[in-house]
């Protein structure tokens, strides 16, 4: 993952229905179908579907209040980024002073999740009482709950990176199979820069993608399927996966009358020819 958060300048968002994750609206989404996606299914590609989980996993266990002392610490340095930077918002601020703590809370760090635990924990907290609509307000008023966002972010991360860091491993290895096994019975998978989204429904994670990043993912897929043909009763059939990740199977069949299908076309095509040979074989006798 990134050493630093996203500026505040670009679109950022927290996507429930892709599993909590946070992404910005630069990010390079796609479905990765059937085997293309099962490749994927790597620890690496785990991460981000992990930290979303595991922080929420370990909210209970690291709750924590602003310290007066991070406050006052925090409400100048607050002030001065929020008059030199172009009409940030309260969100954006908070990011980005919290981001600043997590540079120094993991650069002396053995974990090697410590960034992205730390930053996931910023983003999660500063969701609480900062907003991205308030770019308009005086510093004065945006900075009181950037503060109080960013110094519960402080006093929490160390926690998070604690439990998190610990539970990590086996949450990625359940999150590969999770992975994998989308693959396979959904057709597929969503990706975001390479991460694997740890979904219930693509419909709806693809939807919260566009409607709240502008990131638009075509889920649809038509696929065709080998299978066990009898020879006796030739068949034909494919699979068809629908925006809802479900899988529905339909065979060739000759078209009800007055329909316009190729597949009648040429079966019709097929019994004629095999009439024509037939009639051959007998005249030849």
């Amino acid at each position: 993952m990134g050493a630093v958060l996203a500026l505040p300048a670009i679109a950022q968002a927290r996507l429930e229905a892709c599993g909590g994750v946070f992404l910005t609206g630069d990010a390079q989404c796609e479905f990765r179908r059937d085997k293309d996606c099962e490749t994927h299914c790597e620890t690496t590609s785990c991460e981000t579907a992990c930290v979303a989980t595991l922080q929420t996993d370990c909210e209970s266990m690291c709750q924590a209040s602003a310290e007066t002392k991070c406050t006052e610490t925090c409400t100048p340095s607050c002030s001065e980024e929020c008059m030199t930077v172009d009409k940030p918002s309260s969100k954006g601020l908070c990011r980005s002073e919290c981001a600043h703590d997590c540079q120094d809370k993991c650069k002396d760090s053995s974990s090697d999740h410590c960034m992205s635990c730390c930053q996931q924990n910023c983003n999660v907290r500063c969701d609480d009482h900062c907003s991205d609509d308030d770019t308009e307000e005086v510093c004065d008023t945006k900075c009181t709950p950037v503060c109080e966002d960013k110094c519960t972010a402080e006093a929490s991360a160390s926690c998070q990176i604690e439990c998190q860091t610990t539970q990590f491993e086996s949450c990625t290895t359940t999150t590969q199979q999770t992975c994998q096994t989308d693959c396979h019975d959904s057709g597929g998978a969503i990706f975001c820069d390479g991460q694997f989204l740890n979904v219930t429904n693509l419909k709806d994670c693809a939807a919260e993608l566009a409607a709240e990043l502008s990131i638009h993912v075509d889920i649809s897929i038509d696929a065709d399927v080998d299978v066990d043909v009898n020879k006796d009763e030739p068949t034909d059939s494919s699979v068809t996966v629908t925006n809802d990740g479900e899988k529905h199977k339909a065979g060739c069949s000759v078209s009800a009358a007055g329909a316009d299908s190729g597949g009648a076309d040429l079966l019709s095509a097929l019994g004629v020819a095999g009439a024509l040979a037939a009639f051959a074989r007998r005249r030849r006798r």
